[in-house]
């Protein structure tokens, strides 16, 4: 199948699918984009004439960002028609795939969650601690401070799930301050 075809049976494909409107960009591969962000790409099956592969695409590449979520596909049969090929979406594909769609949506705010909550603890510590410096990779946020003869670092790994403290040759009342500023702020 031609590119052309592909942009034709996807703009056929979206009458017969409620809530889908195809998406056609020269250049680029077909979709038909539905309901809460949900993207179908279609392609040609390649050696495989008159057959489709319609794939479930997750949003800002979020597959990569949860390998557990599961890969949506289906082939079909294209040369049967549009009516053919939204009938087997519909009952074959979107099922799976707007379940999982709705689940990534969730994890993706709770990430939004926890990216304030991240930021806002990075803050905290900048308020307390002047001349904090601020390391942040992927999955890892580690601020160092040093105050005199003092100094420690507290990082955060992950997805929020555990954190660690350690302060060094400090005093008594500023290692109470910063555990009460961050208790006080977080709890």
């Amino acid at each position: 199948m031609e590119a052309a075809d592909i942009d034709n049976l996807v703009t056929q494909v979206a009458e017969h699918l409620d809530g889908f409107r195809p998406l056609i960009r020269p250049g680029h591969p077909a979709y038909l984009i539905g309901p809460d962000r949900a993207r179908l790409v279609v392609h040609p099956l390649w050696r495989q004439e008159g057959r489709v592969i319609v794939l479930g695409v997750y949003p800002d590449g979020s597959g990569g960002l949860f390998p557990d979520l599961r890969r949506h596909q289906i082939t079909v049969t294209a040369s049967r028609g549009a009516e053919h090929v939204a009938r087997k979406i519909a009952r074959r594909l979107l099922p799976g795939y707007l379940r999982d769609l709705a689940a990534c949506r969730e994890r993706l705010s709770g990430r939004t969650t926890e990216n304030a909550a991240r930021a806002e603890l990075i803050e905290t510590l900048r308020t307390l601690l002047p001349g904090a410096t601020v390391n942040e990779k992927q999955r890892e946020t580690i601020v160092r401070w040093r105050l005199g003869a003092a100094s420690g670092s507290f990082a955060m790994y992950g997805e929020g799930a555990s954190n660690s403290i350690e302060v060094r040759m400090a005093d008594r009342e500023l290692t109470e301050r910063l555990a009460h500023a961050i208790h006080e702020r977080f709890s």
